[in-house]
């Protein structure tokens, strides 16, 4: 869904990205002494979602995660 932009369940391509970090939601995973953000997308026809951490975050992710 993240990069070709159609839903692997119901095969629409009508796809919202809600970005993370914006105020309020709750869409951020710890991650050491602070949070990486989660983006998520959201198909519009079936209501599958997906869930990405951004891959400038991953090495962050990890170290926290295995420790």
């Amino acid at each position: 869904m993240k990069n070709g932009r159609i839903c692997p369940k119901c095969g629409s391509n009508d796809i919202i990205e809600i970005p993370g970090g914006y105020e309020g939601g709750a869409n951020w995973l710890p991650a050491g002494l602070g949070t990486v953000p989660i983006d998520r997308f959201v198909c519009c026809s079936c209501g599958y979602s997906e869930e990405w951490i951004r891959a400038d975050k991953l090495e962050k992710v990890k170290r926290y995660w295995t420790e």
